[in-house]
């Protein structure tokens, strides 16, 4: 009898035990579902902690995946996200890797290079990283549908300001800095600029740093955010100590202030043979 006791007791104690778990458990994903936050207690909810640096490295990889990358659903359920860029930027893409795991392969036929990532954990990671950070209008919907898939919550995209990271990944995707001879004076112009089918997923870099935002017609169309005033570039250039871009085009915004000491002294108008004139031809060949 007292063996008997002893086993029906465990037994008891066990399913109130559970019977709480299972209760907690219901409680915790209710009030998941009416909140703004990743809080919780799997693993799949749990709001992560991240550094001001890593947080700028997660703002940036979302300007990054908001211009060239893509979240996808396959038919059978499973998550993933891709990045193409061009081979240049192979660097680049390795950062990620390191950070996220996944693979790099380069695109067959084209002269690009593509990071993807598939597994459960590496996405539920990747989510926590740029969730409340992406804001170009097909990401958000393409996020919306991976959210659902790992039973996460979709964060709408937080306020953007001048140290905000999410501007180095763009400028990295779809970012140019370049200058050409103008008029028959052929003073060189130098303009730096972002493009994209909307305007409003362009115009945060003109509310940040002024400069202009218009239509082009080539191609089909696009947005086009420019800055040319020396003013409004070294508004940009002083963003980039704070959040510098990746790709290989932040090589020509370390030689921005090289372009203004040269194009101040008229190198470019300089006679060949000039030690004026070869500054101008190494500068060209440091900028190509």
């Amino acid at each position: 009898m007292n063996t008997n006791n002893i086993s029906l007791n465990s037994i008891l104690a066990l399913l109130v035990k559970d019977s709480f778990k299972r209760k907690w458990n219901q409680q915790v994903t209710n009030n998941r579902r009416n909140t703004s936050h990743l809080v919780g207690t799997s693993e799949t909810t749990r709001a992560t902690s991240f550094s001001i640096k890593e947080n700028r490295f997660n703002q940036w990889l979302a300007g990054l995946i908001d211009g060239d990358g893509s979240f996808q659903v396959s038919k059978a359920g499973y998550s993933s996200c891709e990045i193409t860029v061009s081979l240049a930027d192979e660097r680049m893409l390795r950062i990620i890797q390191n950070k996220l795991g996944g693979s790099i392969k380069p695109r067959s036929g084209v002269k690009a290079i593509r990071w993807r990532l598939h597994n459960r954990s590496g996405m539920i990671d990747l989510v926590k990283r740029v969730n409340g950070y992406i804001r170009h209008s097909s990401r958000l919907v393409q996020l919306n549908k991976i959210c659902t898939v790992l039973d996460l919550q979709l964060l709408s995209p937080d306020t953007l300001h001048k140290k905000h990271g999410w501007f180095s990944g763009f400028f990295d995707a779809d970012g140019t800095v370049e200058f050409y001879l103008k008029g028959n004076s052929n003073n060189p112009q130098l303009t730096l600029s972002v493009t994209n089918k909307l305007y409003v997923d362009i115009v945060f870099f003109y509310n940040c740093f002024g400069g202009q935002v218009y239509f082009d017609k080539s191609q089909n169309g696009y947005y086009k955010w420019s800055v040319q005033s020396e003013l409004g570039l070294e508004s940009f250039l002083e963003y980039t100590k704070t959040c510098p871009p990746q790709s290989v085009k932040r090589n020509r915004l370390f030689l921005i202030k090289e372009y203004y000491r040269l194009t101040r002294l008229k190198a470019h108008k300089y006679p060949e043979g000039t030690i004026l004139h070869k500054a101008w031809l190494n500068f060209n060949k440091k900028w190509n």
